[in-house]
């Protein structure tokens, strides 16, 4: 199932993606196809921010949906800001990862990134390489999107997601668990100016209680 601590405690990028335990037919990724040329837009990108719409849909009914703003900055820094239906950030400069909870007047020092390096951030970043990528199933719409169900990763890591692409642009990425829950970011008005540094730096408001911070 979907880990939700803490509320949404990290799902965006600790997606819990599905590893491949069963041989299915797969095809190499086409460099030429939507799909390629969306993950090659998204790996020459410096930086990129976007609004954000999360999706949990529930097999036995029901979902929840967040929106925020998402920045993300190569190499390692990111920024997700949940606003709505309540207010969270995660933020790293690349050393570590903070939660702060306006609400409860906390902020907590998260683990390394070296622990915390999923497939769904690596998309974000850039850093998926063609190679990696095999299709197992592509539709496409008369509206011009393309679902794509794919594996990425190598033979001993791989993990399977599915990516939605309109007008060459990656839209959505979704991950499904063993139960057939599924958990879909929106990416939605993203602007390709890479943000500015600072922006990923996190400093505890005065008098906000802060839990496992690290010289």
């Amino acid at each position: 199932m979907f880990n939700l601590l803490k509320g949404i405690l990290f799902t965006v990028l600790m997606f819990q993606l599905v590893s491949v335990q069963a041989a299915e037919q797969a095809t190499s990724l086409d460099k030429h196809s939507a799909l390629g040329i969306a993950l090659v837009e998204m790996s020459s990108l410096q930086g990129f921010s976007a609004d954000f719409e999360q999706v949990l849909t529930y097999a036995e009914g029901g979902k929840r949906v967040y929106q925020g703003q998402l920045a993300v900055l190569r190499p390692g820094k990111f920024r997700w800001h949940y606003i709505k239906p309540y207010e969270q950030l995660y933020v790293s400069n690349g050393d570590g990862i903070w939660l702060y909870e306006p609400d409860l007047l906390q902020a907590q020092k998260l683990q390394d990134l070296g622990d915390v390096d999923p497939i769904v951030m690596q998309l974000l970043d850039g850093r998926v390489s063609l190679d990696d990528v095999q299709v197992l199933q592509h539709e496409s719409f008369d509206d011009g999107l393309s679902s794509w169900h794919v594996r990425i990763g190598k033979k001993e890591q791989q993990v399977e997601v599915w990516l939605g692409v309109k007008a060459q642009q990656l839209i959505w990425i979704e991950s499904r668990d063993m139960l057939s829950n599924r958990n879909r970011l929106h990416l939605q008005h993203m602007k390709q100016t890479p943000p500015t540094a600072e922006i990923f730096e996190f400093k505890a408001p005065e008098g906000v209680d802060v839990i496992g911070a690290m010289e």
